[in-house]
């Protein structure tokens, strides 16, 4: 069974993210997982992701953005979640800013299992009072705690 909070790593959370433009969260979230030793370089990456984000927004909306790239040369599939309280322009669906970034970055030939990775988010960040408790969470424990109760269910 796939389990979020077993993906998550609490180096990878950060909870009061500066960007104030979409390029900006993707490379601040890019450079946290390099700053917890996932990835080497960012630079190629954030290039990708950006493009990709040019044909289609990954904004779901309800102030969700999970910007998302199978990568090659993981050994498995990493996630940096961050959040921005008072939101930066995301291109959202719904046209509202995005507070919380998921940036999941999948491992090559995941295909089948970072599509359920995203579906399983996508899921439960539909529900309202799970939103809430990413987005009044003090800690990284906070998040990886609400990822294991909703794991545990």
């Amino acid at each position: 069974m796939l389990k979020l909070s077993r993906i998550l790593d609490k180096n990878c959370i950060k909870l009061d993210m500066s960007a104030v433009r979409k390029r900006d969260a993707i490379s601040e979230l890019l450079e946290v997982l390099k700053d917890s030793g996932k990835i080497d370089n960012t630079e190629p990456l954030l290039n990708d992701i950006c493009e990709r984000e040019k044909s289609a927004s990954t904004g779901i909306g309800y102030g969700i953005a999970i910007p998302h790239k199978i990568v090659d040369g993981l050994e498995k599939t990493i996630i940096a979640f961050g959040r921005k309280k008072e939101g930066i322009n995301f291109d959202s669906i719904d046209g509202k800013p995005a507070t919380l970034f998921f940036l999941i970055l999948g491992k090559e030939g995941s295909t089948g299992s970072h599509l359920r990775l995203l579906s399983k988010l996508a899921r439960l960040l539909h529900d309202p009072d799970f939103r809430e408790s990413l987005y009044s969470a003090q800690s990284a424990e906070d998040i990886i705690n609400a990822f294991a109760g909703e794991d545990d269910e």
